[in-house]
């Protein structure tokens, strides 16, 4: 241990000796600053003399001027006016030569004492009745002009530059030779002589000190051993003292039998070595032989006296750093001197330093350890550093000083009862000492004020357990802000956001994860009353802090660092409160008081127009939304035969509905979003318990019934996000009723139950887009293009789920019936409500009777027994009969459209939307065309085609459309084809003959007709 502690001590001698020569560039720049002013004390001379050779009478006769004293010596001075030429200098533009070094740097860094280079000079003050150059020059003006100076100087010699080889052989080696000797000397005197007595010992042990000693006076006198010499003078006293030590201490050299004269002996050597040591103004000649010193008290037979030399040492110490302004020092001696202390500690404890086994010298160890920290607390605050690298050092001394008085104590603890008081004592001394060093240097307040803080933080635990602790954390937090906002004292106030900070941490890593943790794995329903509370009382003052006291007092938040901090304070209210509110209230109620507390910051976020707070409020929605979607929809307990899912869930709905009407925007936003999100959330969080409450084949109606709900409460209130809501809840209506509806039947029931489901549903559709639809013709209500859009899927949802819902429950061969019947009432509604979308609806569902009576009917095998009413001839010819009944309408609707039907370009459009009598007729006579060709057999296909087409042709002369006629004449010649190709050669002889009699008839009759109608049929080509 011994060995560790001389490696410490010396590697902190070289460190020390390094650190100073990092202060090389302050001296150059001293040396410039030094060397300007001979350089400009040069010229004033120069001034002087050339105006005393031109000297009037009368200026000869002026009073003599004041002489202020100055760095250079006087001899005789002339008055300021006198000195100045009348005309001003001229100087060249030369760049300024290298300043004449009027002080030498050493190789070792040190500074030696620099003096001007002329030994006349004055700093002159101009006498109150001394005459101005203008008057004088009035008063004489013959006077002679002053002859022209001079304005350059010689360029100054270069400095030499001094190599590493020389700094390590001239600096560096005497040094660590000078501590190594010491070492050895302080170590094996009393061993290595073990034939002579201690007197003997002592005798030589004096006689080489003082050797050392004069022979680093003497040379020191010569520039060239300059350096050497300084290191022998340091380790010199350091063996002195050592020696001094050593007559009462150490058993081989002991010739001192009483501690009293040794005491005052080493005080004697201490002060000695002080008033030597200044002599030369070298910080590391002092650094040199008090730590050298330290060193050779450690090494020795440690005792409680060596104790008090080392108190000895450090009291030396201080004076001349304090004096001195050498900070550096006062930081080695800080460790030096707890250094040892450890050591003769790790020396006297039997278990190694475990708390609470006593020792009889705890009570001086204790009392020498209070000694040493008050002696540099006093250096500390009574000294005021000059240059920011003494106040980093000063402020860490302070530190350190601190953390080695706790340390050695908390090393040899013998009453750990005692860790209470004795850190309050400490905590209300260190305040005392900030006041103290307050007005002087405020960084000693910065300093001390923290370590208070933190050392009454640290004592509470000692004597308090549980939640009240922490309480007392709070309690101090708060006091020292406020104390920092009535006193105006920055430092308090940010010593209380960081004693929050710790109780917050405390509280949330301690405290809340415990209980976390507990519930993890046990079911734990208690409220946790004294965390509760605590997380409470912690919130609420942090919002003071951070949301009141900001607007009471305007100048607390002026700085960003401040502004910074109370911002996170009040992030850590609201994590406080909602860690609180959780602890309080677990399991499914937890949402419900999230909610409530997000109604009471909205409230406060509003009054106080406070961003922060109303940006907390949508963090803590946001935290109850996950809450529910994560728990609260799983839960199947029951309170009074009531759902606990749909109370809790109802209440955060209607909540959220409630945060609605704050409006005040969250930080950094500057869309207005709270309405819209929030009741975005509450149908969210609604629609959910719909589904998770409700049975299957309810959950579609359900949400199509709110949807309804949110629409017409946006259309009254005019607020389009309900709408959208609505939209949205409708379209998830329509989705369900196909996995949950429609496929649902029950032959026990007269009606079925997607009759009385899905009605419902349609309606609603229905409904939607006629109110959108009302509002479109209404001249005081503008739609936006995604109402429209909106309102036509709306129609397009209720005309798929009617559609589908005559799938489903019409006979399946009857639905090509059904579908074409509702494809006729669907055009009938677009002429009489003049709706194309109406009319375009009904020619998708033309499609998809065609397509399901091609397939169903036509091109799937007919069973071989079957009724009338299903057979294939039956279902096509109905569906055919209904499609033609349309016409009628169809033409009616082309005549509505034609003016829009004359602006389109679009060809497909022109044909089917707005001529719907086209795919009216056309797709019934493909259809019959198909059916003649399955059902008839191959002689009678023909015939039955050509009198097809004879019936077309005669329709279209009636109706006067050419593509009618057109359709007529092409089943006429698709007949003349089959019978050349097909017919004569493959058909029965009957049915040839029948088929050519047929054939000719009818294209005699179409020939006559257009004979007779020539006139009209030519109207129409």
């Amino acid at each position: 241990m011994e060995d560790f502690v001389i490696v410490v001590l010396v590697i902190a001698v070289l460190w020390l000796f390094v650190k100073l020569r990092g202060q090389t560039a302050n001296r150059k720049k001293l040396e410039q600053h030094s060397d300007l002013i001979g350089r400009l004390h040069q010229r004033v001379t120069a001034l002087e003399q050339a105006a005393a050779a031109q000297q009037s009478p009368v200026a000869q006769q002026a009073a003599a001027p004041v002489v202020r004293g100055g760095p250079f010596p006087a001899s005789s001075v002339q008055p300021k006016e006198d000195l100045i030429p009348s005309t001003p200098l001229v100087t060249d533009n030369k760049a300024v030569p290298e300043p004449v070094l009027l002080a030498k740097e050493d190789a070792s860094g040190e500074q030696a004492s620099f003096a001007p280079q002329s030994s006349s000079a004055t700093f002159l003050e101009k006498p109150s009745d001394a005459p101005s150059i203008a008057s004088a020059g009035n008063a004489s003006p013959d006077l002679p002009s002053p002859p022209h100076l001079p304005t350059t100087l010689p360029p100054a010699p270069p400095k030499r530059r001094v190599s590493i080889e020389e700094r390590l052989g001239q600096n560096w080696l005497n040094k660590a030779g000078i501590v190594i000797l010491v070492i050895g000397l302080a170590g094996g005197l009393g061993l290595l002589l073990r034939t002579i007595g201690p007197a003997g010992k002592s005798a030589i042990g004096i006689v080489l000190s003082l050797a050392i000693l004069a022979g680093g006076v003497l040379l020191e006198r010569k520039q060239q051993y300059r350096i050497f010499a300084r290191a022998l003078i340091g380790g010199g006293w350091a063996l002195t003292f050592f020696v001094t030590f050593a007559l009462y201490h150490v058993e081989a050299m002991q010739v001192l039998y009483s501690q009293g004269i040794d005491l005052v002996l080493m005080l004697i050597v201490t002060a000695a070595m002080v008033a030597h040591s200044l002599k030369y103004k070298s910080q590391v000649v002092t650094s040199l032989a008090f730590l050298l010193a330290f060193v050779t008290v450690g090494i020795s037979h440690v005792t409680m006296f060596s104790l008090v030399a080392g108190a000895l040492l450090a009291l030396g110490l201080v004076y001349v750093a304090a004096r001195e302004y050498w900070f550096e020092l006062g930081l080695a001696g800080l460790v030096g001197v707890y250094l040892n202390h450890f050591l003769w500690l790790h020396r006297v404890l039997p278990d190694g330093g475990q708390p609470g086994h006593p020792f009889p010298e705890f009570i001086s160890s204790a009392a020498l350890l209070l000694f040493y920290w008050l002696l540099f607390r006093l250096f500390y605050v009574l000294r005021v550093p000059k240059t920011r690298t003494q106040e980093m050092v000063s402020s860490f001394t302070a530190i350190l000083n601190s953390a080695g008085l706790l340390s050695l104590l908390k090393y040899q603890s013998s009453h750990p009862e005692w860790a209470f008081r004795g850190l309050l004592i400490l905590g209300i001394v260190e305040f005392v000492f900030a006041f103290l060093g307050r007005r002087k240097w405020r960084g000693s307040f910065i300093v001390l004020s923290t370590l208070a803080s933190a050392l009454l933080l640290a004592a509470i635990p000692f004597r308090f357990s549980g939640s009240h602790w922490t309480l007392l954390w709070l309690l101090e937090a708060e006091v020292l802000f406020i104390a920092g906002v009535r006193m105006k004292e920055v430092v308090f106030r940010r010593l209380g956001v960081l004693a929050g900070f710790a109780t917050a941490w405390q509280l949330l890593i301690f405290g809340v994860s415990s209980v976390f943790l507990y519930r993890q794995a046990n079911v734990d329903s208690t409220h946790h009353l004294h965390l509760a509370i605590t997380l409470f009382c912690a919130a609420v003052l942090f919002w003071l802090n951070a949301e009141f006291c900001t607007r009471r007092w305007s100048y607390i938040a002026e700085n960003e660092l401040d502004r910074v901090g109370l911002r996170v304070t009040s992030c850590l209210a609201l994590i406080a409160a909602t860690a609180g509110l959780w602890v309080c209230f677990p399991g499914t109620w937890t949402i419900v008081v999230w909610l409530l507390a997000v109604i009471v910051l909205a409230w406060f976020a509003d009054r106080l127009s406070s961003r922060d707070l109303a940006t907390q409020a949508d963090a803590l929605a946001v935290c109850a939304i996950i809450r529910a979607a994560i728990l609260n929809f799983s839960l199947t307990d029951h309170w009074h035969g009531l759902s606990l899912r749909a109370i809790t869930v109802t209440l955060s709905g209607i909540l959220l509905y409630l945060g609605m009407r704050r409006k005040t925007r969250a930080f950094g936003v500057a869309l207005d979003y709270i309405a819209p999100a929030y009741s975005w959330a509450a149908a969210a969080l609604l629609g959910t318990l719909l589904w998770y409450e409700l049975e299957p084949i309810a959950v579609a109606v359900a949400w199509g019934v709110f949807g309804l709900l949110l629409f017409e409460i946006g259309t009254m209130l005019r607020r389009s996000y309900f709408r959208h809501q609505g939209y949205a809840l409708l379209a998830a209506s329509f989705v369900r009723i196909w996995f949950s509806n429609l496929n649902v039947g029950d032959a026990s029931h007269t009606l079925s139950p997607r009759l009385y489901t899905v009605l419902p549903l349609i309606a609603a559709y229905f409904w939607v887009y006629q109110r959108l639809q009302g509002e479109q013709s209404s001249a005081e209500t503008r739609v936006s293009s995604f109402e429209k859009n909106a309102g036509m899927i709306a129609a397009w949802l209720g005309t798929i789920a009617a559609t589908a819902l005559l799938y489903f429950e019409v006979w399946p061969d009857w639905v090509g019936i059904a579908w074409a019947l509702f494809a006729l009432v669907l055009l009938a509604l677009g002429w009489w409500l003049q709706r194309t979308l109406f009319v375009a609806q009904s020619l998708v569902l033309l499609l998809a009777v065609a397509i399901r009576a091609s397939m169903f009917h036509l091109f799937s095998p007919e069973p071989l027994t079957t009724a009338f009413t299903s057979s294939r001839v039956f279902c096509v010819s109905v569906i055919c009969a209904l499609m033609l009944l349309a016409l009628p309408i169809a033409f009616r609707v082309r005549g509505q459209l034609a003016s829009q039907a004359a602006d389109t370009k679009s060809g497909w459009r022109r044909y089917t939307l707005f001529r719907p009598e086209q795919p009216f007729f056309f797709v019934p006579l493909a259809l019959i065309a198909v059916l003649l060709f399955i059902q008839l057999h191959a002689g009678m296909i023909t015939t039955g085609w050509v009198v097809l087409g004879l019936i077309a042709f005669l329709f279209a002369l009636t109706v006067g459309e050419r593509s009618y006629r057109l359709a007529g004449l092409g089943l006429l010649l698709l007949g003349v084809g089959k019978v050349i190709l097909y017919d004569i050669w493959h058909a029965s002889t009957n049915d040839r003959i029948l088929t050519l009699i047929v054939m000719g008839l009818a294209l005699l009759l179409v020939s006559f007709l257009y004979s007779r109608y020539r006139e009209t049929i030519l109207k129409f080509l």
